[in-house]
């Protein structure tokens, strides 16, 4: 049976706009009403919302999709955006199988696209297909509760596969999107500063460039937390 896909959607939205409490503007209802309408397209599965932590104005859209036809409607968010933003999608398959009520469940979710040269070599790309996989098996195995994550996804971004990057030195880079659940941005902060997760990602960040940073809003890899809530 073919793995759902998932499509992220990034954007920043003006600060009156509120699809949380529809009623308290006319934008904040379309919004909503952008959203919901959505559950009307064909292969449309589930999907969430929320605001990150790191910027209350900047919001991530998931949508689940039965196959790699499903595409949200995601042009149609330009009346709600602030001056001078564009909206971000990426879409993903990812490894284990993930569902938007699972994602709900995390008080916390953590979204990290770590971007790499299409330059890589062979012997390059396996290096760093293990390490990713370590990385994930080693923290959610971690013998101390607290710095444990609830849930720890990933998959390479499908759409685009490809994308130009300045300082990449075939000029165009993949992405991989790390979906991880915590109990709270302070538990994902102190795991962040162990000497045991920097360990973990000498293997990845040998060949990162530095463009995963400006991506999202948060700070480091231009990763970002947010509490997702089921539309």
């Amino acid at each position: 049976m073919p793995a759902n896909v998932t499509e992220f959607i990034f954007f920043k939205i003006r600060p009156d706009i509120k699809p949380e409490d529809p009623k308290s503007s006319e934008a904040g209802e379309s919004l909503l009403t952008l959203f919901n309408d959505t559950k009307q397209q064909h292969g449309y599965l589930d999907s969430a919302w929320g605001r990150t932590f790191e910027d209350d104005d900047f919001v991530v859209w998931a949508v689940d999709w039965t196959d790699t036809r499903g595409a949200s409607r995601a042009k149609l968010l330009t009346p709600f955006l602030q001056p001078e933003t564009e909206v971000l999608t990426m879409y993903t398959t990812l490894t284990p199988s993930m569902s938007i009520k699972e994602l709900c469940k995390n008080p916390v979710t953590q979204l990290c696209p770590l971007t790499f040269p299409t330059s890589l070599t062979p012997d390059e790309h396996s290096r760093l297909n293990t390490s990713l996989a370590n990385i994930r098996t080693q923290e959610l195995t971690s013998p101390v509760d607290d710095a444990r994550p609830l849930n720890w996804f990933m998959g390479h971004v499908d759409r685009p596969g490809i994308r130009t990057h300045p300082t990449s030195p075939s000029g165009e880079a993949f992405v991989v999107l790390m979906v991880i659940g915590w109990e709270s941005v302070e538990a994902h902060v102190k795991v962040r500063d162990t000497e045991q997760f920097r360990g973990n990602l000498e293997g990845i960040t040998d060949n990162l460039l530095p463009t995963g940073s400006g991506l999202l809003p948060g700070e480091s890899l231009g990763m970002t937390h947010v509490k997702f809530q089921e539309l």
